[in-house]
Order: structure tokens, then C-alpha cells, then sequence
């Protein structure tokens, strides 16, 4: 009977380690490795199409931008080989839009802000550069850290366009976790070599708070805590102890650019609490927000409700 017990008890301790070591390798996985989404995956895909709104439009000489450019360019530090369209304004500039997609994402589901760009005429004053970040479209497949290695691509294609296109001015407008490497950008200095003239930012949907957001899913999962610490722990050992200031106030703290950030109350996957909590502690003059109920991730623009007021929104933004 003790020879049963033993070999129980055994079982359990083993379960128990399998689990405490084990299980926090599982959950690190699910968030850093995720399958790229290419331009195939997403075009031969009707679930996909629908999910990026793509209808017809599916190069950017659909919306009647001819004037484009199919372009490679590296990521800062790793030099990993990305891909873009850089499209050229019908008037001579040195000033570029840079749209910046998010996680499980690419090029094509920023396009259609290239719409409300040719509405308002703003593709006459700017250049727009679309580029697909690591992991996604036709760039290497890669980690990306919700945003931390995103922000080396982001430097990889400001270089690109200050060194190739001559451009010198440039508007950050990024999406759900790209909005949060263009955070990460803006802080890590090893990044900011070349002193790019970053004019304004606009957040679509932002992530603001990673250790939150991962908290948040833990918390919905049941997951015990020791799993999202060991978890957090896998994660900031990758990333060079970079985890706690992966936040809006953190991150921004000291800037002097002025920022929009556009959200729903009702946003499922960026909480837009969250958001405004983090907009409180920068405490800076130069944030503008705009909540609104209703409308889901990164689909504000194309919601009726909102879709007039969206462009308005922006254009002023952009051009005061």
C-alpha cells in the first residue's frame, strides 16, 4: 500500500513540475510564435478577406494610386528584409505618412485609409509608405514581441526612406500592437541614430499596456498566477528587461509630438480603459482622444457610424 502511495504521490509531484516549468513555455509560445499572414493566406481566403475589409481593392492602384513602388528595405539591428509600397505624391515633397499595421496582420489591411488619404487630398501633400512588418506579408518571418521588435522595422523603414527617398518629415500612423512599437520607437535610443523628424502620431486601437494586457488574458484563461509571472519572466528575459515600460506614459514620457488616439469603449482586444488610464499618467497636452461605443478593433473607419467624423478627424489632425 505505501509502494502505491509513493508511486501517486510520484505522479503528482511530476505532474505538478510539468506544469509549473511547462505550462508558462506553453503560454510564451502562443504569444511570441504565431503563422505569418501573407498576401496568399489572405487573398485566397474568404474569412480573411472579409476580416480586412478588402472587397475589391486590393493594391493600391485600385484606389487610384498609380504612382507606386514595390520596395525592400532592412530592419535596424537584426537586418531582416522587409517589404513596402512607397507611393509617391503627385507633388514634389519630402514629407511621408507611415502606415504601421499590428499583430496577425499586413500591408493590405492598412490600405484602405489610402481612401480617406485621396478623399481629403493629404496624398498631395505627403508621400505614404506601407510596409509589412516582420512576420507578416511578404517580409522574413520573425518574433515580434507585441511591438518591441516591430519598433526595429519601424527604424528600418525610416532609414529606407531618409537615406533612398530623401524624406525628412514624417507622420507615424499605426494600428493596435503597432502602435505600440511606434511607442517603443520613439524611446529606445539605439534606434534613434539618425534624429528622424517624427511630426505626429496617430494611434488606431492602441495597445498601451502589454504587462496588462497579458495579465487581462491570463485572468480571462483561469490561469494561475504563477504561470503569467513565469510567463512575463520568459518574455522580459527576451527582450531585454524592456517588459515593464512597455506603456504608453513610460514609453512617451518626455516627447514633444502631438498624438491622436482613436478607440472604442467597446474595443475587444485593446482595452481602451486600459488606454485611458495610460493617457492620464503621460498627463500631456499634446494627446488628443477620441472614444466612441460601438465599433470594433481597427474597424472604426469603415463603421458608418463613425466613418465621417473618422476622416474629419484625421484630416485636421493632420493638417493643423
Amino acid at each position: 500500500m505505501k509502494k502505491v502511495l509513493y508511486g501517486i504521490l510520484v505522479v503528482i509531484l511530476l505532474a505538478l513540475t510539468l506544469v509549473y516549468f511547462y505550462l508558462p513555455q506553453f503560454v510564451y509560445q502562443k504569444i511570441t510564435d504565431f503563422e505569418p499572414f501573407t498576401f496568399e493566406r489572405v487573398l485566397e481566403d474568404s474569412t480573411w478577406l472579409a476580416e480586412y475589409e478588402l472587397g475589391n481593392y486590393q493594391k493600391p492602384e485600385d484606389y487610384g494610386y498609380y504612382n507606386t513602388e514595390e520596395v525592400s528595405f532592412y530592419s535596424a539591428i537584426d537586418s531582416l528584409v522587409l517589404s513596402g509600397w512607397f507611393i509617391k505624391s503627385s507633388k514634389k515633397t519630402d514629407s511621408t505618412i507611415f502606415l504601421i499595421h499590428g499583430r496577425t496582420s499586413n500591408r493590405l489591411k492598412t490600405m484602405k485609409y489610402l481612401g480617406l488619404l485621396k478623399e481629403k487630398g493629404i496624398d498631395t501633400l505627403y508621400n505614404v509608405f506601407l510596409a509589412d512588418m516582420r512576420n507578416s506579408g511578404k517580409s522574413t518571418t520573425a518574433r515580434t514581441f507585441m511591438g518591441y521588435s516591430f519598433a526595429q522595422d519601424i527604424a528600418g523603414g525610416l532609414a529606407y526612406l531618409k537615406n533612398t527617398k530623401k524624406q525628412e518629415h514624417f507622420i507615424l500612423y499605426s494600428f493596435s500592437m503597432g502602435a505600440m512599437a511606434s511607442y517603443t520607437f520613439l524611446d529606445r535610443r539605439e534606434l534613434q541614430s539618425d534624429n528622424y523628424d517624427i511630426q505626429k502620431i496617430i494611434t488606431d486601437s492602441p495597445l498601451t499596456n502589454v504587462e496588462q494586457l497579458l495579465m487581462d488574458n491570463a485572468s480571462k484563461l483561469k490561469l494561475p498566477e504563477f504561470v503569467y509571472e513565469n510567463t512575463l519572466e520568459l518574455f522580459n528575459e527576451e527582450i531585454d528587461n524592456y517588459a515593464s515600460k512597455l506603456k504608453l506614459s513610460e514609453l512617451m514620457k518626455g516627447h514633444d509630438i502631438p498624438m491622436l488616439i482613436i478607440q472604442s469603449n467597446h474595443d475587444l482586444t485593446t482595452s481602451a480603459e486600459q488606454t485611458k488610464k495610460e493617457v492620464e499618467k503621460l498627463n500631456s497636452p499634446l494627446v488628443k482622444t477620441w472614444f466612441m461605443d460601438s465599433a470594433s478593433h481597427v474597424k472604426i473607419y469603415t463603421n458608418p457610424k463613425y466613418s465621417s467624423e473618422y476622416v474629419s478627424r484625421v484630416n485636421d489632425f493632420i493638417r493643423n
